[in-house]
């Protein structure tokens, strides 16, 4: 850049120096006594006469004059000097311009030797800011000569063409590259020209498409025999006259792509778009497109295949679904997974939105989203193994499920989608549960019998007057506790009806013919625990109502009746009644079947059992809470 100067008036010798701009005022002002041009006064008339010249020039221009070339130049030559402006003003050409000097220097000397020079876009390296760098100019050298007609220096008109050769190399650099990526271009591409369509270009894709034949400068149906008749010349006629587009999608084409082959048909999405000029006229036809003949029958494959798959998830006796990568949304579902769940597959486009489906560790926590087994296969790229979860249905009803995830990987390796097998174990682990129940129910039922017989066994022997008298009575006890096995047996250990439970009791001591026992009171479902105390606690009633009261006539009565109070926490209350028998009076000792009925069921049913004499018959009276579960007893 050139530096401001002020402007001092000149002196009227040098009024060539007149004007000419900032390099005109500071010629004026300089001190030339230094320069070996001397003052200005003392120039001789050619060379004033082509200063003013320079000077008032609208391009950049200098001058080198006298035997050591001293270096005169105008405004427009300043930018081009850099940072050596403004101190070179007079000083020699060799001096001023030393690093490139090596380069112009016999550029000169030819000058001088009378040989006009003229360069375009010359590169000349050079140093003019502090810094190397690479510069373009178009420029002439010329002699010029004293008033004496002596070579007396060189006159130069120069441009600086940097920038243009800089933009001249990148639009070159950017045509070459999109002629690459028109022939390079994985779709097919090519150029017609002028209404019979005369192909100017095409790219190697267009040239596999139609079979490698010599297509540049001839028309297309000369080119391209084949494609008479199918419609393609109609429809560039159109485009090239319209002057509309069109856009061809799916077409099936006929292309004799080998010389001694047969047509082939092949299948191909394309563009057909008019090209103008300058004044909007149409001159041609640029056509672009892709031959999807593979991915039309990878379509028909793919269907073929996906109807098979589908055939395969509807009939599938397990639930299955299929999510994607990676997102991780859910894709699809079959039906057995909805019948499964009890709900429809659920919109879920994301890991995020996985906590709806509402899976549960067996702890009963919910499994975090990205936990869950497809995810996790999808995350790692693992399979998972056979995990057991809760799973809250569409119904609220909490059911147990085995669930195994697997990756699914594209031909190079890449994991693209999972899927996720479900299979409903509920009734599974209700089963294993119940077998559990059943052998822990079944230990300690032994355990209580082997206990029940042992205590029944002592204290029959040990309350009974004779040997005859002791096997009855525990052979009596024995039966009882068998057929209340028999109907804990026949309910799978689960639960027992009252009813039953009294009616086995006292079926050894009910006659056809007579109507002496009854039994009155609702349903009741008893546990296993509940009916055993309570089965033997009939028999023991039974037999002493047969040795000593209602039932040792012909016509005493018994009753059993039971209802149940309470809703929150129900309890039983069972009353047997005896009338019509002998007398009764309060034994002189409790036997042992007094102490099993009021100790026994007190402690089996975790409630009060009592046995009262009165002077019409026994009454026994039984509360406890009613237990009704189908598990073992404590």
């Amino acid at each position: 850049m050139s530096a401001a100067l002020p402007v001092e008036a000149a002196p009227a010798t040098h009024d060539f120096l007149a004007g000419g701009g900032q390099m005109g005022a500071r010629m004026r002002a300089h001190d030339w006594s230094s320069s070996p041009l001397g003052d200005p006064g003392t120039w001789p008339q050619s060379l004033r006469t082509l200063v003013r010249l320079m000077l008032n020039a609208k391009q950049a221009m200098f001058i080198a004059w006298g035997p050591q070339l001293a270096f005169l130049y105008n405004d427009d030559y300043a930018p081009i000097f850099g940072a050596k402006h403004p101190h070179s003003l007079g000083r020699p050409f060799a001096e001023v311009w030393a690093d490139i000097w090596d380069q112009i220097g016999p550029l000169v000397d030819r000058t001088l030797s009378g040989e006009a020079i003229w360069h375009e876009d010359m590169l000349i390296p050079m140093e003019r800011n502090g810094y190397r760098e690479n510069a373009y100019f178009t420029f002439s050298y010329t002699a010029v000569h004293d008033d004496n007609g002596a070579t007396a220096g060189l006159f130069c008109a120069v441009m600086e063409t940097t920038a243009k050769v800089f933009a001249e190399r990148r639009v070159a650099t950017e045509r070459e590259r999109l002629r690459e990526l028109f022939h390079q271009a994985p779709g097919f591409m090519a150029m017609l020209i002028g209404p019979e369509h005369r192909f100017e270009m095409v790219n190697a894709s267009y040239d596999k498409l139609v079979g490698r034949r010599e297509l540049l400068g001839k028309p297309m149906l000369e080119a391209l025999p084949e494609l008479a008749g199918q419609g393609f010349k109609e429809i560039l006629d159109t485009v090239y006259f319209t002057g509309e587009a069109f856009v061809g999608s799916g077409l099936p084409v006929m292309l004799q792509r080998k010389p001694d082959a047969q047509p082939e048909r092949r299948f191909v999405n394309f563009v057909y778009q008019p090209i103008r000029d300058a004044d909007g006229q149409i001159f041609g036809i640029f056509a672009e497109g892709s031959d999807i003949t593979d991915t039309k029958r990878a379509e028909e494959a793919l269907r073929a295949s996906e109807a098979r798959l589908k055939a395969v998830l509807e009939n599938a006796p397990v639930g299955i679904i299929i999510t994607e990568a990676p997102t991780g949304r859910v894709a699809m579902g079959n039906p057995h997974a909805e019948h499964i769940f009890r709900h429809p597959i659920l919109p879920t486009p994301d890991f995020d939105a996985y906590a709806q489906w509402r899976l549960h560790f067996p702890d009963g926590t919910p499994v975090p989203p990205r936990d869950y087994p497809v995810a996790r296969a999808l995350l790692t790229g693992e399979a998972t193994g056979n995990e057991e979860y809760l799973y809250r249905r569409g119904d609220g009803t909490m059911a147990w499920m085995r669930l195994a995830a697997a990756p699914v990987r594209n031909a190079s390796g890449g994991t693209v989608a999972a899927v996720v097998a479900i299979v409903d174990i509920d009734q599974e682990k209700k089963a294993e549960e119940h077998q559990r129940l059943l052998i822990n129910e079944l230990n300690h039922r032994v355990k209580n019998t082997l206990a029940t017989v042992q205590s029944i066994s002592t204290q029959t022997l040990r309350n009974a007057g004779t040997v005859a008298e002791a096997h009855a009575a525990l052979e009596e006890r024995l039966f009882a506790l068998s057929r209340a096995h028999d109907v804990l047996t026949r309910e799978n250990w689960e639960s027992a009806d009252l009813r039953e439970i009294a009616e086995e009791a006292m079926a050894p001591y009910r006659h056809a013919r007579e109507e002496r026992l009854h039994m009155d009171g609702p349903i009741v479902r008893l546990s296993p625990r509940m009916a055993l105390a309570i089965a033997m606690a009939l028999q023991e009633l039974a037999t002493n109502a047969v040795k000593y009261g209602a039932l040792s006539n012909n016509k005493g009565e018994v009753t059993v009746r039971w209802s149940v109070t309470g809703s929150d926490e129900p309890r039983l209350h069972l009353v047997w009644t005896e009338t019509g028998g002998p007398p009764v009076s309060a034994p002189s000792r409790r036997g042992f079947g007094t102490r099993l009925i009021e100790r026994s069921l007190a402690h089996d049913l975790n409630g009060q059992a009592q046995i009262g004499f009165t002077p019409a018959g026994v009454i026994c009276t039984v509360d406890a809470p009613l237990d009704t579960g189908q598990g073992t007893g404590s």
